[in-house]
């Protein structure tokens, strides 16, 4: 379980491990949530690129709540 800054626990998980874990090409998640190619969905799952409202909805919702708008934010101190 990841901790932010402050140790407190983390219920999310980030994009990448969601992926693997659910055997999803980024290509598939790209089109199950509108975005425009899987390059797109490489940077959101790197940490690169923190992703329009409209694709966080979407990310939420294809992830059943597994990945936050939280998950994007780098919160832990090292």
């Amino acid at each position: 379980m990841r901790r932010d800054r402050f140790g407190n626990m983390v219920i999310g998980m980030q994009l990448k491990a969601y992926l693997v874990a659910a055997d999803v090409t980024y290509d598939d998640f790209a089109k199950r949530i509108g975005a425009s190619n899987a390059g797109v969905i490489a940077k959101y799952a790197a940490g690169k690129r923190v992703p329009h409202p409209k694709f966080m909805a979407a990310i939420v919702r294809e992830t059943g709540g597994k990945v936050q708008p939280n998950d994007f934010y780098a919160t832990e101190v090292v």
